[in-house]
């Protein structure tokens, strides 16, 4: 007998799945996206957070976290939100190439 709280239905468009396909190739996105976009991509097919977690040595609670987010808001749910607090004050330096702001 299954213990825990039932999980939502999990389902992805073939265009979802070509979406974040390139987002765990992509070389240029930050490793958090391309992190986000693996889990999707795995819970799509296994349907144990346990076992997920397991594969891509994170904790469940991570994969809970996007699964849930996941089916909430679709791929814009796996971008990073807007913090709280107070706005930057102090900006990038213009002399700076593009790459090398904000690092």
């Amino acid at each position: 007998m299954r213990t825990g709280r039932p999980k939502a239905m999990f389902t992805m468009s073939n265009d979802e799945r070509t979406h974040l396909l390139a987002i765990t190739r992509s070389r240029s996105l930050p490793a958090a996206l391309t992190l986000r976009a693996k889990i999707v991509l795995t819970c799509e097919r296994e349907p144990s957070n346990a076992i997920v977690a397991t594969r891509l040595d994170v904790g469940p609670h991570t994969i809970g976290k996007w699964r849930n987010r996941f089916i909430a808001d679709r791929i814009e749910g796996l971008y990073d939100e807007m913090r709280t607090g107070r706005p930057r004050t102090v900006e990038d330096d213009p002399r700076l190439p593009a790459s090398h702001r904000g690092q």
